[in-house]
């Protein structure tokens, strides 16, 4: 028992000393686990970092893309506008000219039927006046015939 008390005794004295190494084995143990700790919320830190750099570099880069395509569909736009007043500007000059040319040979139709219809009436009236003429001429040349007849017919009562 004496030997196993001396064996006791070395045991707790090697038990002292496994706990002391237990212990500091145990504390690097938890300065390594605590470093590593620190190293992974470090790197993550960074990773998460890096990633909202990467985000944010990615929105910029989207945000100028879409301020890009916006610019080129205003600008696209605003061709298409200028182009569509410049084709409606031709149309309407186009159809403007038309519209005068027409007008122009409206009037010249109306001038030359007018003067068509004056020339008829002219034409008319003086065939009419023509007619008129013919008439009075016939007319006194029946009432001088009448006229000469009576005469005749007067002397040659008178006469008898």
């Amino acid at each position: 028992m004496i030997m196993n008390n001396a064996m006791k005794g070395i045991s707790f004295h090697n038990k002292e000393k496994l706990s002391m190494s237990d212990g500091v084995a145990q504390a690097k143990a938890a300065s390594t686990k605590e470093m590593m700790h620190k190293r992974q919320t470090f790197e993550l830190r960074k990773l998460g970092d890096n990633y909202e750099k990467e985000l944010k570099e990615v929105q910029e880069k989207n945000e100028k893309e879409v301020a890009k395509v916006k610019k080129d569909y205003e600008v696209q736009l605003n061709k298409e506008k200028t182009d569509a007043e410049v084709k409606l500007t031709k149309v309407r000059n186009q159809y403007s000219k038309r519209i005068e040319e027409e007008t122009q040979r409206f009037e010249k139709l109306m001038a030359d039927l007018k003067q068509s219809q004056s020339d008829r009436i002219s034409e008319q009236q003086m065939g009419n006046e023509q007619q008129i003429a013919n008439q009075e001429t016939k007319h006194r040349e029946y009432l001088e015939k009448a006229r000469q007849k009576f005469e005749q017919e007067k002397a040659k009562l008178e006469e008898a």
